[in-house]
Protein backbone atom coordinates (compact mmCIF):
# COMPACT_ATOMS: atom_id res chain seq x y z
CA UNK A 1 0.00 0.00 0.00
CA UNK A 2 1.42 3.48 -0.55
CA UNK A 3 0.67 6.56 1.50
CA UNK A 4 0.80 9.87 0.86
CA UNK A 5 2.55 12.61 2.99
CA UNK A 6 0.70 15.38 4.35
CA UNK A 7 2.64 18.25 5.90
CA UNK A 8 0.66 19.64 9.07
CA UNK A 9 1.53 23.17 10.38
CA UNK A 10 0.90 24.11 13.97
CA UNK A 11 -1.45 26.98 14.21
CA UNK A 12 0.34 30.46 14.86
CA UNK A 13 1.24 31.52 18.81
CA UNK A 14 0.92 27.93 19.41
CA UNK A 15 3.60 26.02 21.82
CA UNK A 16 6.45 24.57 19.81
CA UNK A 17 5.88 21.07 21.72
CA UNK A 18 2.51 20.74 20.78
CA UNK A 19 3.91 20.84 16.88
CA UNK A 20 2.10 17.36 15.30
CA UNK A 21 3.84 15.00 13.39
CA UNK A 22 3.02 14.59 10.02
CA UNK A 23 0.46 11.94 9.09
CA UNK A 24 -0.35 9.66 6.60
CA UNK A 25 -3.31 9.39 4.87
CA UNK A 26 -4.58 5.81 3.94
CA UNK A 27 -5.68 5.35 0.00
CA UNK A 28 -9.42 5.38 1.06
CA UNK A 29 -9.23 9.28 3.39
CA UNK A 30 -7.09 10.30 0.36
CA UNK A 31 -10.34 9.73 -1.88
CA UNK A 32 -12.31 11.38 0.39
CA UNK A 33 -9.96 14.25 1.02
CA UNK A 34 -10.03 14.91 -2.71
CA UNK A 35 -13.87 14.84 -2.62
CA UNK A 36 -13.75 17.14 0.09
CA UNK A 37 -11.24 19.39 -1.90
CA UNK A 38 -13.11 19.71 -4.84
CA UNK A 39 -16.31 20.75 -2.85
CA UNK A 40 -14.28 23.20 -0.90
CA UNK A 41 -13.26 24.81 -4.43
CA UNK A 42 -16.40 25.66 -5.34
CA UNK A 43 -17.27 27.58 -2.17
CA UNK A 44 -13.61 29.07 -1.64
CA UNK A 45 -14.90 32.54 -1.41
CA UNK A 46 -16.20 32.34 2.06
CA UNK A 47 -12.76 32.01 3.17
CA UNK A 48 -11.38 33.03 6.69
CA UNK A 49 -8.15 34.80 6.87
CA UNK A 50 -5.33 32.77 8.72
CA UNK A 51 -7.64 29.51 9.34
CA UNK A 52 -5.71 26.48 9.71
CA UNK A 53 -6.96 23.95 8.32
CA UNK A 54 -5.83 19.69 9.15
CA UNK A 55 -7.30 16.41 7.97
CA UNK A 56 -6.86 13.40 9.59
CA UNK A 57 -8.13 9.97 9.01
CA UNK A 58 -8.22 6.59 11.88
CA UNK A 59 -4.53 6.28 11.69
CA UNK A 60 -3.68 9.34 13.75
CA UNK A 61 -4.48 8.34 17.72
CA UNK A 62 -6.85 10.93 18.29
CA UNK A 63 -9.38 9.60 15.39
CA UNK A 64 -8.97 6.11 15.68
CA UNK A 65 -12.44 5.59 16.33
CA UNK A 66 -13.96 6.82 12.67
CA UNK A 67 -14.35 4.37 10.09
CA UNK A 68 -12.65 3.60 7.02
CA UNK A 69 -12.54 6.66 4.11
CA UNK A 70 -14.12 8.75 6.80
CA UNK A 71 -11.76 11.87 7.71
CA UNK A 72 -11.66 14.01 10.71
CA UNK A 73 -10.69 18.26 9.60
CA UNK A 74 -9.61 20.17 12.30
CA UNK A 75 -9.79 24.02 11.85
CA UNK A 76 -8.19 26.24 13.87
CA UNK A 77 -9.43 29.95 14.19
CA UNK A 78 -7.27 32.67 15.73
CA UNK A 79 -9.13 35.29 17.35
CA UNK A 80 -7.76 38.28 19.89
CA UNK A 81 -4.39 39.26 20.43
CA UNK A 82 -1.55 37.03 20.43
CA UNK A 83 -2.92 34.50 18.34
CA UNK A 84 -5.91 32.96 20.86
CA UNK A 85 -7.94 31.09 18.84
CA UNK A 86 -10.79 28.52 18.43
CA UNK A 87 -10.56 24.82 16.98
CA UNK A 88 -13.72 24.43 14.74
CA UNK A 89 -14.04 19.75 14.10
CA UNK A 90 -15.77 18.45 11.14
CA UNK A 91 -16.24 14.58 10.17
CA UNK A 92 -16.30 13.70 6.50
CA UNK A 93 -17.69 10.27 4.93
CA UNK A 94 -16.38 8.96 1.53
CA UNK A 95 -19.50 10.83 -0.28
CA UNK A 96 -18.13 14.22 0.98
CA UNK A 97 -20.68 14.86 3.11
CA UNK A 98 -19.74 16.98 6.12
CA UNK A 99 -21.15 16.11 10.04
CA UNK A 100 -20.63 18.69 12.50
CA UNK A 101 -20.34 16.20 15.74
CA UNK A 102 -18.85 12.78 16.68
CA UNK A 103 -22.46 12.08 17.27
CA UNK A 104 -23.77 12.81 13.99
CA UNK A 105 -21.22 11.06 12.44
CA UNK A 106 -22.05 7.61 14.35
CA UNK A 107 -25.42 8.54 13.46
CA UNK A 108 -24.99 8.38 10.22
CA UNK A 109 -23.12 4.89 10.66
CA UNK A 110 -26.09 3.32 11.82
CA UNK A 111 -28.65 4.87 9.48
CA UNK A 112 -26.14 3.83 6.48
CA UNK A 113 -24.51 0.98 7.30
CA UNK A 114 -26.66 -1.07 10.22
CA UNK A 115 -23.81 0.00 13.13
CA UNK A 116 -25.18 -0.08 16.63
CA UNK A 117 -22.69 2.25 18.01
CA UNK A 118 -22.52 2.53 21.94
CA UNK A 119 -20.90 5.37 23.12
Amino acid sequence: MRYEKVELISPPGSSKTMAPLPVQLSPAAQATLKVVKEQTKRRDHRRTRGVTVRHYDRTFAGYDWLMRGWLAEERFVPTGRGGAGRIYKYYYDPTGMMYYTKRDAMYAWERINNVICID
